[in-house]
């Protein structure tokens, strides 16, 4: 694939449920468990396209030198950006994304990563900072041992989680906007995939909790 990118006009990517996200590439990015290989919402529809893939690549690039005075300026204008609304963050994100929140101190920063290492360096480290990491049931034991707080992702039909007070969220599998069949309902579950809420902004559970 053909890589080359110009500036996009807007580096964060519209969002009909976060309002705006990071995208990053899928590739040389995820450390994808055998269940995210097989049901990753990035490897179809608009966010495999060309167009995006190209633009995640110029992201990364973009968020992996000093200067990002035009993405805190964006960010500046959302009260919430997800990280690595596709992808993944790499270590040669981490000053950046750092600079990000202390930059723009009235934006909560949110995510998830299924990078421990990631998540102990950025999570928590400012008061609008947040990363979860995220398991599911294919997930190595070394994640499963994170001692932050956790996101089960995503829940498949017929899941056992354990009772633990660390997971905050879970994700239900869902294509095309539709939990699949035979799902049933947890308390933990993102009111987002149910269509109970309008967007993140209206749920805010995933930066918000204790």
């Amino acid at each position: 694939m053909n890589l080359i990118f110009t500036r996009p006009h807007k580096i964060l990517s519209d969002n009909s449920k976060t309002i705006v996200s990071l995208n990053l590439p899928i590739h040389g990015h995820c450390r994808p468990t055998e269940i995210c290989l097989r049901k990753c919402y990035a490897k179809s529809g608009h966010l495999a396209f060309p167009l995006p893939v190209r633009k995640q690549y110029w992201v990364s690039k973009y968020l992996s030198q000093p200067n990002i005075k035009d993405l805190i300026e964006e960010c500046r204008s959302y009260q919430a950006v997800r990280l690595s609304g596709s992808g993944d963050l790499k270590q040669g994100h981490i000053p950046q994304v750092l600079k990000l929140a202390r930059e723009c101190p009235k934006t909560e920063f949110w995510g998830m990563t299924r990078k421990t290492e990631i998540a102990s360096v950025l999570t928590n480290r400012l008061p609008n900072l947040r990363l979860m990491v995220s398991i599911d049931r294919s997930s190595p034991s070394k994640a499963r041992d994170w001692a932050g707080a956790l996101c089960w992702g995503p829940r498949m039909p017929g899941d056992s989680i354990p009772q633990d007070t660390r997971f905050k969220v879970f994700f239900p599998c869902h294509q095309s906007g539709r939990v699949l069949k035979n799902m049933e309902p947890m308390d933990k579950d993102c009111p987002g995939v149910w269509h109970k809420v309008k967007n993140c902004l209206s749920c805010t559970k995933c930066w918000t909790y204790v």
